[in-house]
């Protein structure tokens, strides 16, 4: 695959989230995570509410995270392998939302995921011995420590008209070092 088509798959996840963005128009209720729909058995909410946003800042900010993360890490994952991980870590986020943050009844956004990228890219930056991946590690648990023990920018939250939910960061942060070693080993076989 060359580098021009692995930006297809960053690409085609900006416009998923755009157009659900799009479709919803600001009812949140069609695709959200809500707790209460979940536990009556919609259980598609646990993914869909990764890919809605609150209002245009909130789905900016985070289309602007995944260029960031798109430009450091692109070239690691081919379709089914980027497809893969962003299921996975959508499952997972809304898992461990439902499961480990019993008050939260409502959540929309990308930014788990984004966390989960960002740690699984920077893994693979190590296992290919670009050390700068060190520092990427070191940055993403220190922002989302620092997040578990303070509270997120209000500018942030009034921004998205939201609380941001940390515990979402957190859970793309642990899911993301879960995956990563499959995700080394197929970078590092694909590179050989």
């Amino acid at each position: 695959m060359t580098n021009k088509n692995t930006w297809l798959n960053w690409l085609l996840l900006a416009i998923l989230c755009l157009a659900v963005f799009a479709i919803v128009n600001g009812n949140t209720d069609i695709l959200d995570y809500n707790r209460e729909m979940i536990l009556d058995g919609e259980y598609w909410r646990l993914i869909t509410g990764n890919f809605n946003h609150t209002n245009i800042y909130h789905l900016l900010l985070n289309i602007a995270g995944l260029a960031v993360i798109a430009g450091l890490h692109h070239t690691y994952f081919d379709s089914k392998a980027f497809i893969s991980l962003i299921v996975f870590l959508s499952i997972t986020i809304g898992l461990c939302i439902l499961w480990l943050s019993p008050g939260t009844s409502l959540y929309v956004g990308l930014s788990g995921v984004l966390h989960g990228l960002l740690i699984v890219g920077a893994i693979i930056d190590v296992g290919k011995k670009h050390y700068s991946g060190y520092l990427l590690i070191i940055g993403v648990i220190g922002k989302v420590a620092s997040e578990q023990l303070f509270e997120s920018p209000a500018q942030v939250s009034e921004l998205i008209e939201a609380t941001v939910l940390t515990d979402a960061h957190l859970y793309g942060l642990l899911a993301g070092i879960a995956v990563a070693p499959i995700y080394v080993y197929l970078a590092l076989k694909k590179s050989a």
